[in-house]
């Protein structure tokens, strides 16, 4: 897995260190090197991966109307024909988990922390995990905010991306924030084309390596060929502590009418709130986020212009879904997906 001089990454400097959480910065790596994500790796990747763990979308060319990113469905469609359709589309493939379902990915997981934690040692990730991502020439990411700290290491094309200030609350509110971090909120951060004023504005190569403080804002516009990245999110002491504030927040103030909605992360108060919602946690009290059912009106389809095509007969699940849900008609023949109980 590694290249000629063993190494993955390239040049770090303590600069890389001391702007680790602090402001987004880029630096360089080799895994555009490796034949892992040529064509032929991608092709063998996308025919391997379990497809309960693949997400299709395609979107539309305004980064500000999101109710244009919609699922695709992949079902019956080869890896050779998902390449091509992404090739000539404008469409994103999230294949998650890619350290579970590839040993390859796996042992690059490894080398690449390992790597990591020579510069910066104070750096305790958990939760680790890689997504591949294969995405369109023109396509784009709206605009989003992470609750995990995420290094995302660019291989293939070129991309601009936007990031903007953490904690501002113009750019994102505390209710949506409190929403992401208890996984009721995805995508859905509205965006308005002013607070571009306020971001850094990075254009990233094969061999770019960019991370943000944790929570900023960004989106990503794609500007020219088959773009291939590798997202690495993880969990810190400090996202996890932040993630318990801000879900505590959500849950006593709409739960239960009590006023919270301090963002401290220290101090007695904080730990006073924090330690009573993991207990509450446990003690089943705090509902689960719902989970949510991706249902497709398209099919991916490589002889079409944008690589996708309607679905004759109504919409459909799609595989991502399908462990979870079931898709069954009301009285006036509309389509609803219904979560699968288990016993």
């Amino acid at each position: 897995m590694q290249n000629a001089n063993g190494t993955l990454l390239l040049n770090w400097t303590s600069e890389h260190v001391a702007a680790f959480g602090q402001r987004a910065l880029v630096a360089k790596h080799r895994l555009d090197e490796l034949q892992l994500f040529s064509d032929a790796g991608l092709v063998e990747v996308l025919h391997a991966h379990p497809r309960d763990q693949l997400q299709a979308f395609t979107m539309g060319k305004d980064a500000s109307n999101v109710q244009e990113w919609q699922p695709v469905d992949i079902s019956g469609v080869s890896a050779e024909d998902m390449l091509a359709a992404i090739a000539r589309g404008r469409l994103w493939f999230h294949l998650f988990r890619m350290q579970h379902t590839d040993g390859r990915y796996k042992k690059l997981l490894d080398q690449l922390f390992v790597e990591i934690s020579q510069f910066y040692p104070r750096l305790r990730p958990v939760n680790l995990s890689a997504t591949l991502i294969i995405s369109s020439p023109k396509a784009l990411v709206y605009y989003h905010a992470d609750p995990q700290f995420n290094f995302l290491w660019h291989i293939r094309g070129s991309k601009r991306l936007w990031s903007y200030p953490a904690g501002d609350r113009e750019l994102i509110d505390q209710q949506m924030m409190e929403d992401i971090f208890a996984s009721y909120a995805d995508e859905e951060v509205p965006y308005k084309a002013h607070f571009d004023e306020k971001a850094q504005v990075f254009e990233l190569k094969p061999g770019d390596v960019i991370w943000s403080p944790l929570n900023a804002p960004h989106r990503v516009t794609k500007l020219e060929g088959l773009n291939v990245s590798i997202s690495t999110v993880f969990e810190t002491e400090e996202s996890y502590r932040r993630k318990l504030v801000y879900s505590a927040n959500r849950f006593f103030r709409r739960s239960c009418g009590i006023p919270t909605y301090s963002t401290r992360e220290t101090g007695a108060g904080s730990y006073i709130k924090r330690s009573a919602f993991k207990a509450l946690q446990k003690l089943g009290v705090v509902p689960d986020a719902h989970r949510r059912a991706y249902v497709a009106q398209v099919r991916l389809d490589p002889t079409a212009p944008n690589g996708i095509r309607r679905i004759s007969g109504g919409p459909v699940l799609t595989e991502f879904s399908k462990r979870e849900f079931t898709l069954k008609k009301n009285a006036v023949g509309q389509a609803t997906a219904v979560p699968i109980e288990r016993s």
